[in-house]
């Protein structure tokens, strides 16, 4: 469970974080664009994560063939085994993981689906992890960009007991600074 400082840091960085990314982001669902929001005390960080599932699955509908089921079972795997960021010192260790799929609306039946191919899909990413060192490290990385080459901005938005702020990842970069 949550302590009372971590989720008045969750709060805190939800409107600091919705006013700085409304500013940059005009759209809630763009291609190659993904948000994750921090919120930090001296070794735990809750991380949350939204992106368009085309950035990780490369479709955004419930998967049609087999090849797109094992797309889908690697990348939900893939997201409950790793955390989603690191010092650069250590690994930090999940908590707990929950991974939300927003796929695209319509439905299957005789094999042929039925849904609008205008329609959007999105994942949500949710994680607490412990982080050895996170009080003393002013940068962290993360596994994103790399693993996902059809991500090309990472909005990052941060809050902890003594600061807050926000940057933004290009496609290939693989650390950032965090203020301390």
């Amino acid at each position: 469970m949550l302590s009372n400082k971590l989720l008045a840091l969750s709060i805190t960085l939800a409107l600091v974080s919705t006013r700085m990314m409304a500013a940059d982001n005009p759209g809630s669902h763009q291609h190659g664009h993904a948000e994750m929001q921090l919120a930090f005390t001296e070794s735990q960080v809750e991380i949350q994560l939204m992106s368009p599932a085309g950035n990780m699955l490369g479709f955004e509908h419930h998967p049609h063939t087999p090849e797109q089921h094992q797309i889908e079972e690697r990348v939900t795997n893939w997201l409950a085994e790793n955390p989603l960021v690191n010092t650069l010192e250590s690994t930090c260790q999940i908590q707990a993981t929950t991974i939300q799929h927003e796929v695209a609306g319509g439905h299957d039946h005789d094999g042929h689906s039925h849904g609008d191919p205008n329609q959007h899909a999105d994942i949500t990413v949710t994680q607490i992890l412990t982080c050895p060192g996170l009080n003393k490290s002013a940068s962290l990385t993360t596994p994103l960009t790399a693993r996902f080459p059809a991500l090309e901005h990472l909005d990052i938005a941060w809050a902890g007991p003594d600061e807050q702020g926000a940057t933004r990842m290009e496609q290939g970069e693989s650390s950032f600074r965090f203020g301390r």
